[in-house]
């Protein structure tokens, strides 16, 4: 077998259970197909928003985390433990590179836990005085793969859930699901933050559950046990915290980022915590913005046998619904997406990654544009999967190919956070490649 087509296939079954490549495309018009349900129950009267807020958010929130994705820990606290600078004028004198040591503490029931030391590293903007907005992003690649600068050299920059599935990653999935365009990001105004999300709790199915039990003693046994999508997402807004008290940055302008299993993690930092003020979930599927009933692409079925670490073992019982048979769940993924609004989501697919179901995430956003609505928000406004309005607080961007971060997809992206999250002042894009004025 010739060394390039044995590296591909080897690649396709390190990630197995990942992504599935068809010749199936996804299908551009909504119309016809079964909407969200059940349907979002929203108050009337004057004190609409109000009891949404007290009463049917809480109990959404309540119904999601003990059916999906486990009983998430009470009282989040985070400790700036050091701040290091590694560069005062990296990327060509474009930012600050530091490096953030922080620990992040929880609580369920009597139990406390620690994360200990971890790592996250912080690229400031110098286009302007900020506060800027900043990008809380969550890879599948070391810190030092995804910053690429010479500057990271210390051991603890390759730990993630990188080494030899980041260089797989990147083959089969493009360059930039591992190192976005950093140059373009810090001349438009915007800052960054890398997540060590691999050395609080694992992407592996073994190492994963020993520490999601760890943590969580007094509820380790149960269908509620909290999964690694869970526990992803509560670290984004943990690191929320630690960089909103920053002066350099915009409290209100903190963005989730994440592809694939990352964005579902985006999309539930922003459903159950209020530090996150905005979302680029792209591709994020099924357990993301993609609806689990009678559903193409991966099942329920499907993602809890590939990837057992990831929702409260209590998603099994989604499974006969998943296959289109038994009795309909009473609650969907348009619920998560209603548990966002009125923030700004966007929803990356693309037109042949139909394993993530690029329908069902539109059919998701559809559902929960009544929750947008009770602010006066518009939402979704838009009628076919290839229509993206940037500026519409449900973003969704479908272009053409498969699972992966492109070239063509960060400019979506910069053009969302534009519409939403301005950075005042910023500068002309710094290379060719990314076309964001």
């Amino acid at each position: 077998m010739p060394r390039h087509l044995l590296f591909i296939w080897l690649a396709m079954s390190a990630l197995s259970g990942c992504v599935e490549i068809t010749a199936a495309w996804a299908d551009l018009d909504p119309s016809g197909k079964e909407t969200a349900r059940p349907p979002l129950a929203i108050p009337s009267g004057p004190q609409a928003v109000h009891a949404w807020e007290s009463e049917s958010r809480p109990d959404l929130q309540r119904r999601l985390q003990e059916a999906i994705y486990g009983i998430m820990p009470s009282n989040g606290q985070t400790a700036v433990l050091e701040k290091r600078v590694l560069d005062a004028a990296a990327f060509s004198g474009a930012g600050t590179l530091e490096k953030w040591t922080l620990n992040v503490r929880g609580e369920f029931a009597e139990a406390a836990f620690s994360s200990g030391p971890m790592q996250v590293h912080v690229l400031i903007p110098h286009n302007r005085p900020g506060p800027h907005p900043i990008i809380l992003i969550q890879s599948f690649c070391p810190a030092r793969s995804t910053l690429q600068h010479p500057a990271m050299t210390d051991p603890d920059d390759d730990a993630g859930s990188g080494g030899i599935f980041g260089a797989i990653a990147t083959y089969v999935f493009g360059r930039f699901i591992c190192t976005p365009p950093v140059e373009d990001i810090l001349a438009s105004g915007y800052g960054i933050a890398i997540i060590d999300q691999y050395a609080f709790v694992p992407d592996d199915s073994t190492a994963g559950l020993a520490t999601l039990r760890e943590f969580a003693k007094s509820n380790d046994e149960t269908k509620t046990r909290w999964g690694a999508i869970g526990a992803w997402g509560w670290l984004y807004a943990r690191v929320a915290e630690a960089v909103e008290r920053d002066p350099r940055i915009n409290a209100d302008a903190v963005i989730a980022w994440g592809h694939s299993r990352y964005a579902k993690a985006a999309l539930v930092a922003a459903a159950f915590f209020p530090q996150i003020d905005g979302v680029i979930a792209h591709q994020s599927g099924t357990g993301g913005a993609s609806l689990n009933w009678n559903k193409p692409g991966e099942s329920v079925r499907g993602i809890i046998k590939n990837y057992p670490h990831w929702f409260a073992p209590g998603y099994a019982d989604f499974i006969d619904a998943s296959d289109g048979k038994g009795p309909r769940p009473d609650l969907d993924q348009h619920m998560l997406l209603a548990l966002i609004a009125p923030r700004p989501v966007f929803l990356g697919n693309a037109r042949r990654d139909v394993w993530s179901d690029p329908n069902g995430a539109f059919r998701a956003a559809k559902g929960a544009q009544p929750a947008y609505a009770l602010y006066g928000a518009t939402g979704l406004n838009v009628g076919r999967l290839n229509e993206f309005e940037p500026a519409a607080e449900l973003a969704f961007w479908l272009r053409p190919g498969t699972h992966g971060v492109v070239e063509e997809d960060w400019p979506a992206f910069l053009q969302f956070l534009y519409a939403h999250f301005p950075a005042t002042n910023r500068k002309s894009c710094a290379s060719k490649a990314s076309k964001c004025q």
